[in-house]
Formats: C-alpha cells, structure tokens, sequence
C-alpha cells in the first residue's frame, strides 16, 4: 500500500517543474501575479498526474494479476497441483545378481526432481532402496542414473517432465559394475582419469611446491581450456558412449577430455607425453565420433570435441617427427 502511495506521489511530482515554469513565462507575457498563476496550475497539475498515476497503478496490477496467473499455471497445472508419478525403479540384486523392476506410486509437486522422488520412496515406502547422492545441486555428480533410457544427473531433471504417461523409469549407469540398486563402483572410471595425470606439470621440481612466478594468461588462452574445465566426473559421457559399452579397455571421452583440456593449457609441459600416452587403440583411436558423450554432459563439456582436436594435433605431431627426421 505504501508503495503505491509513492507511485502517485511519483507521477503528482512530474509535473510541478514544467507546470512552475510554465506560470512564470505566462505571468511575464500577460503581466499578472505569478504567484496566483502558478498555484492555478499547480492545483492542475496535482489533480491531473494523481490521476495518471491511479490509472497506471490500476493496469499495472492487472498486467502483474495475469502475468502471476499464467506462471502458476505453467506447463503442469498451478503451482500448488499435486501429481501422482509411478515411479519404476531397477534395482539390482546382490544375490541373485540380475535387475528387477520395482514399482512405487508417488505424490509429487511441480518443481520436484527424480533424485526428490528417489528420496521420498526410500524415506516413505522402502528403506532398504540405495541410491546416491550428496549435493543435490548439480555439482557432485555422485546422483547419476539412466532416467527414461538417458543417462541423467537425477537431481537436475524434472519428475514431471520427463514422465509418460505418469511413468518414469530409473535404472542403474551400466558401463560400471553394479553394487546395489543405483549405485555403481567408479573405481575403474577414476583409475582411467588417474591414468592420464589431470594435473599441471612443471618441468622445474621446485614449482610443484610453490611457483617461482606469476603465470599471466590472456583470456584467448582461459578459453582454450576452461570450457573442458566444467567436468563434474559424473560418468554420464563414459554411460552415454558406445564404444565404451562394447569396449571397457577403452578409456572413454571423460579422460581424454581431460587431457585435450591440459594440453591447451600453456602453464603445463607435458603437452607431447601426454599426446603419446594416449596415441593407441584403446586411447585417442578407439573413438567412433558418435557424439552421445557430449550430448548426456550435464555442464556442457564437448568431450566428441576436445577427441577430435586431440587426434588432429597428434596427426600434426607425427607430420612435425617426420620432418624433423626427414631433414636429419
């Protein structure tokens, strides 16, 4: 309310500097008393913009009334709609050590997420269903599951709209061995990302404990690199990749992401060793260039990307040996 007040104040005041010199000129022309001019069009100019400002005030909460109405609206009904998801979960059995469909009914709320779902179905109907997680923000990446056949971080994605026909089917990631339900062992993934040194290497002993200098780098350098920087380790890509599902030897797109990601970073030294590590068939060579790696990221790495300009700077690499050799 007193928001408003000052919104009619606002538009009354607009007018008293035009409206004051306005009396002045015509009292000069006309040789009246300005002072009664100006208190004539001052009392206008009061009744006239308070009644602008009452209008404006008046459209302008029927414009916020329908803008609010049509947000809470939305895609899935107002915001306070109860829907009802039937959740199918794979779980896998250490017993029996085979996947089994279990079926929950939930109630969810329109901003709810899959992780949410998870969690209502472990805290309300089975205590024994095992999941993982640990931010719930999208940063860990320790939630990702294969949601509707997508591999998917379960706490970024929508219940509501990835649901068809009010079903949601959420199974296990399954190019890693399988511990319970949802939970995967990544011990093979971080032995792989290990296995390329995902660190800045210095040539000089000393600068690996402290740096002898500032390292400057222009922002075209940070954007050689920083966009393979946003990895989350999730394992979506390595889930996504169909050369990793038919070949475990296969590194997979996370670890050479990595490696093009430290390669273009002009504070490392390790640029040709890391190049040769990785020039084999179960390395930089086993890609297919399918792409789903890059689709399934979650935080917009290119890992298709970043292989393919690995296996250009390495063809360049063996043109420069050849050279060098030649000339010798």
């Amino acid at each position: 309310m007193r928001a408003s007040r000052y919104f009619i104040f606002f538009y009354a005041a607009m007018g008293v500097l035009p409206i004051l010199t306005l009396g002045i000129v015509i009292s000069m022309l006309l040789q009246l008393s300005s002072l009664r001019i100006f208190l004539g069009f001052f009392a206008v100019d009061i009744i006239v913009f308070s009644l602008l400002g009452i209008t404006e005030l008046f459209y302008r909460e029927k414009r916020i009334g329908k803008n609010t109405l049509k947000h809470e609206k939305g895609s899935y009904g107002p915001m306070n709609k109860i829907n009802e998801i039937k959740l199918v979960i794979g779980r896998f059995s250490t017993q029996k050590k085979e996947l089994r469909d279990s079926s929950y009914i939930i109630k969810t709320s329109r901003f709810e997420s899959v992780l949410d779902g998870l969690i209502d179905v472990k805290q309300t109907q089975d205590p024994s269903l095992s999941v993982r997680y640990s931010c719930r923000m999208g940063i860990c990446g320790s939630c990702g599951v294969v949601i509707n056949g997508k591999p998917s971080l379960a706490c970024e994605t929508n219940i509501n709209e990835v649901a068809k026909k009010g079903v949601v089917v959420v199974e296990p990631m399954q190019t890693q061995p399988i511990l319970k339900d949802l939970v995967t062992d990544f011990d093979d993934f971080f032995e792989k990302h290990k296995s390329v040194e995902p660190i800045l290497f210095r040539k000089n002993n000393k600068e690996k404990m402290a740096a002898i200098n500032i390292y400057d780098k222009t922002q075209e350098e940070v954007n050689k690199f920083l966009p393979f920087s946003y990895c989350i380790m999730c394992g979506l890509c390595m889930d996504a990749c169909p050369v990793v599902n038919t070949n475990p030897e296969f590194i997979g797109p996370q670890a050479l992401a990595q490696v093009y990601r430290y390669k273009m970073d002009s504070r490392d030294q390790k640029g040709e060793e890391r190049i040769t590590a990785i020039d084999k068939l179960t390395g930089l060579w086993g890609c297919e260039f399918a792409g789903a790696c890059s689709k399934a990221c979650p935080k917009g790495v290119d890992p298709a990307s970043a292989i393919q300009l690995l296996k250009i700077a390495t063809a360049e690499e063996y043109m420069k040996f050849n050279n060098e050799k030649n000339e010798v």
